[in-house]
């Protein structure tokens, strides 16, 4: 059952306020979202610069550093 006198102008115009930060805040989740997607993206990728070359290195890359032995002795003697 509906309201027998309906404005629609008059609740427009009393609403507006409350649609206006309905919209700002949907902005708003839109900007983080593409903010957060930048930083994964531009994160995502391992970059070195040598005398102002950029070398682009693949992420799935062995790399030559030498390997770690997390259980070595000596690493984390607790007993």
């Amino acid at each position: 059952m509906s309201a027998p006198d309906t404005n629609i102008d008059t609740q427009e115009k009393q609403h507006k306020p409350a649609l206006l930060g309905i919209m700002a805040a949907m902005v708003f989740g839109v900007m983080m979202v593409m903010l957060l997607l930048f930083f994964i993206i531009d994160n995502g990728r391992d970059d070195i610069t040598t005398d102002g070359v950029l070398i682009e290195q693949d992420a799935g890359a062995a790399s030559t550093a030498a390997p770690v032995d997390p259980v070595a002795t000596g690493t984390m003697d607790s007993n």
